[in-house]
């Protein structure tokens, strides 16, 4: 029974993760282009919409963990920023194209700002629900393992479904969040003389440290999803072959997690990440190597990949766990796991954006005519992921980076 309640535990908070993932893929991937195309609104106007919504995005992630973190995330908080994001996507969906600029900008931004009043609480919540080292591991993977499960409907459901039936697989999971958000647990308001500031948080030279890798390898990470259909186009003359290497990469990611569970409960955090960074680079590399026709060769790397992918996903979240904990515990229990998760993503939207910008400024440098020659998209896609993980190996290295979940203390 006790075991049960645990999983439930766990369960019950990953689950937000599924609807999430399923949900947030289609919007980052297919809406831009519908928007810009079907909607009738052209490429100009949707990328300077989006451009300024990214904008007002990363910026409301740091105000919203200083809000959690003073005054609480109770159910009104998820219950609110849920029918931000509802409301939002329905009526992007429901209503007919092409409304004013204002109002497509505005439906944006209010689903982003949902998005985020969302997930920064989520993410914050095992700061006060784990109780050890091992109960942190978990919910971080449970959470990580249930956010690739959602990716992988999103990619599958074009291919089972019915395009008549995608409004209604959109209600559904609309519906599934509203359950996961009624299912979760709050953390408790303190005082504001009891949260940490921001000013105090970057202070820290632990967090210094753990943000500049989680940062790089976010770019590392960001770069291949930029150019990817680019690089199946014009090197690979496959691009009908993306949605198998994406359902590979994920399907593999998803399959991997449990294994960089276990291993960081023997070997510690720190060396665990190391060790998938490592075979993650080695392993990408050989993409380079890779010319017309070379599509199963490119599943196979892409399956590699995938299963190091878990390391990426639940390891540094574990870490940046453990810090808040610690950090709260130093500092006579004040409330700091919402301003550091609003760090942790600020930070990823941050790399997101510089992938874009510097992939595209560099392809566009190196064009010939209309397209970019195939050297220059193979060194974006290869070169620049895999000399940016091993950058990532050895800071993780140095000693002054050294961190708590180093040891294996899960024993």
């Amino acid at each position: 029974m006790r075991r049960s309640s645990q999983y439930w535990r766990y369960f019950r908070y990953a689950l937000p993760g599924l609807p999430l993932a399923a949900l947030g893929l289609p919007f980052y991937i297919y809406a831009p282009l519908w928007l810009a195309e079907q909607g009738g609104y052209g490429y100009t106007l949707v990328g300077a919409i989006f451009f300024l919504a990214r904008i007002s995005d990363v910026a409301s992630d740091l105000p919203v963990g200083a809000w959690v973190d003073s005054r609480g995330s109770h159910r009104m908080l998820w219950l609110g920023s849920w029918l931000l994001i509802a409301a939002s996507a329905v009526a992007l969906i429901a209503l007919p194209h092409p409304w004013p600029a204002a109002a497509l900008a505005l439906a944006i931004v209010l689903l982003m700002l949902g998005w985020t009043g969302l997930t920064v609480p989520w993410l914050a919540l095992p700061v006060n629900l784990s109780r050890n080292n091992i109960d942190r591991l978990r919910y971080n993977s449970s959470r990580e393992g249930m956010l690739l499960f959602g990716t992988l409907l999103a990619m599958l459901a074009p291919a089972i479904l019915a395009p008549a039936m995608l409004p209604s697989a959109l209600l559904v999971l609309l519906l599934l969040l509203f359950i996961a958000v009624v299912l979760q647990g709050g953390q408790a308001a303190v005082p504001a003389s009891q949260s940490l500031s921001f000013k105090v948080l970057l202070g820290d030279a632990r967090v210094r440290r753990l943000a500049l890798p989680w940062f790089v390898n976010m770019l590392a990470n960001a770069i291949p999803g930029t150019v990817l259909l680019l690089f199946m186009r014009e090197v690979l003359n496959a691009e009908d072959a993306v949605p198998l290497a994406l359902l590979s990469y994920f399907l593999a990611g998803l399959i991997g997690v449990p294994f960089w569970y276990f291993l960081a409960k023997k070997l510690g955090d720190v060396r665990s990440w190391r060790i998938g960074l490592c075979s993650s680079a080695i392993l990408f590399s050989f993409a380079a190597l890779l010319g017309e026709g070379d599509v199963m060769w490119f599943i196979a790397i892409s399956v590699g990949t995938g299963l190091a992918l878990g390391a990426d996903q639940a390891l540094p979240s574990a870490m940046q766990t453990g810090l808040a904990q610690e950090l709260s515990k130093e500092h006579n229990g004040a409330a700091i796991g919402a301003r550091m998760f609003a760090l942790w993503s600020m930070l990823s939207k941050a790399a997101m954006g510089l992938a874009v910008g510097v992939s595209f400024l560099w392809l566009g440098s190196q064009a010939e005519m209309s397209v970019p020659p195939v050297w220059a998209i193979t060194a974006v896609y290869v070169v620049a992921p895999v000399v940016l993980k091993l950058l990532v190996f050895f800071m993780l290295g140095r000693s002054p980076l050294a961190y708590q979940g180093e040891k294996p203390v899960y024993e």
